[in-house]
């Protein structure tokens, strides 16, 4: 009986080689037909090969799905392909879930709260019938739908198993120090550093979130005098972080580090020396000017308003809709086309009062309670010390934290996707914490023998 079950096992083995192969022939194939040059053999092979390891890893598929738009705004990798690249990871994405699904990969299970993005949907689709601009507000609804609901569930299906979580962490890293890598070679210009996309404020974003992961899960791993070879690392990312002169990821970047020492006193020691390092090594960094003098207007703005600048006047409109739309609110899409010139009223550059003034309160409410619900959980998850993968629930704490500082200054419901998948990803890792019963009993136990 366990041969027979064995032999099945090879079956499936064997079925699930030939569609990831067959997939990739597929898209060897459309690359060499569709493209605008013809592609060469080498070429094929390795779009193939570079398919493969997307089906078989689908948490690959995801890290590049979060930086993708921060990357295909270069014409170099936009032709690439004869699609957007957005939309073929996104294709490569849920082909890999179809398979982990095929292959029983575990999956972690989706919160109750998660519920309440049933009900958030219901209330963009009933916007529609008061929206200014239908056809605008239905391509936001659908990009929700589909760009943003992908990295809202994927986790769930992709970064079942602590492995799957290190490897997604690891491949976004990677991508992650190349972007920040590719911006330094601005250093010697007058502009801000930016992405190849041309996005000074994703370069931030995505610094940020890269010196997060390398302080909590690369730093504590080694003692200090090997730590210092880890600094190098820090340093290209925060040279990018300053150079693109993005204040947002700054602030929480800041905070989150300067916080770090109540879980890891030993990085005391280190916050001191990459702050004498970092000091030092300003003035010969060549960082441009026009960074240096917007991030210092965190320190010479004479108010709030004269800090955000423009964002103000964003942030003030978006309160008047909220008043005179407070129930059901404009419509999706709706603060831009109520707005005398769409073109320059976007977005309020503020999730939460976005939701509010184009869906109503009821509507921000849900999202509250969505965000509030996931910082809970961070927190709950940062008192078991003890706990195994606790490194993983740091990462995903800190990154909550910073995703929850971008989500109120820039960005909207639709371009924002990493603060939407730090949700996720803080669900994600409580599936794997689990406190053994002798660590338990070893930091409850009295520390004196005689109380003991």
């Amino acid at each position: 009986m366990s041969t027979s079950g064995t032999v099945r096992a090879d079956e499936r083995l064997w079925l699930y080689s030939l569609i990831v192969l067959g997939g990739a022939v597929a898209f060897g194939a459309t690359f060499a037909c569709f493209s605008d040059a013809p592609a060469t053999f080498l070429e094929v092979l390795l779009g193939a090969a570079a398919l493969g390891v997307l089906l078989a890893y689908p948490e690959l598929a995801l890290a590049l799905y979060v930086v993708i738009g921060d990357v295909k705004g270069d014409d170099r990798v936009a032709s690439l392909l004869p699609v957007d690249l957005t939309l073929a990871l996104g294709a490569v994405l849920l082909a890999g879930i179809g398979l982990n699904c095929l292959r029983k990969k575990r999956a972690a299970a989706m919160p109750p709260v998660y519920l309440l993005f049933v009900a958030l949907i219901a209330v963009m689709i009933t916007s529609l019938s008061y929206t200014p601009v239908f056809s605008a507000g239905l391509e936001k609804l659908c990009r929700f739908l589909t760009v943003t609901g992908i990295v809202i569930v994927a986790p769930f299906f992709v970064l079942g198993t602590p492995q799957a979580m290190k490897r997604f962490l690891a491949g976004f890293g990677i991508v992650a120090f190349a972007i920040c890598a590719w911006s330094l070679s601005g250093l010697s210009g007058a502009a801000r550093l930016a992405t190849p996309s041309d996005n000074t404020i994703g370069l931030g974003h995505i610094a940020c979130e890269l010196i997060l992961l390398i302080w909590f899960a690369v730093i504590p791993r080694y003692r200090f005098p090997k730590r210092l070879a880890a600094y190098a690392l820090l340093g290209v990312p925060a040279v990018a972080m300053i150079g693109s002169g993005s204040r947002g990821p700054l602030i929480a970047c800041a905070i989150v580090i300067l916080l770090s020492p109540v879980f890891h006193r030993k990085l005391l020691l280190d916050l001191a020396c990459i702050a004498g390092l970092g000091l030092a090594a300003i003035p010969f960094v060549k960082i441009p000017d026009s960074a240096i003098d917007y991030l210092g207007t965190l320190v010479r703005g004479q108010s709030v308003g004269s800090v955000l600048d423009f964002r103000s006047d964003l942030l003030d409109y978006g309160w008047k809709l909220l008043q005179r739309h407070p129930l059901i609110g404009t419509g999706i899409q709706g603060f831009r086309y109520y707005s005398p010139n769409p073109e320059l009223y976007k977005w309020p550059h503020n999730i939460f009062l976005e939701i509010a003034c184009e869906l109503g309160i009821p509507a921000a409410l849900i999202a509250c309670i969505i965000f509030g619900s996931a910082v809970l959980e961070a927190a709950r998850q940062l008192k078991h010390v003890v706990a195994t993968n606790f490194v993983l629930s740091q990462v995903a704490a800190a990154l909550l934290f910073a995703g929850l500082i971008n989500a109120t200054n820039t960005g909207d419901i639709n371009s924002d996707r990493a603060t939407w998948l730090f949700v996720s990803l803080i669900f994600v890792t409580r599936t794997f914490r689990r406190v053994p019963i002798e660590r338990r009993e070893a930091a409850l136990a009295p520390a004196h023998p005689v109380a003991a």
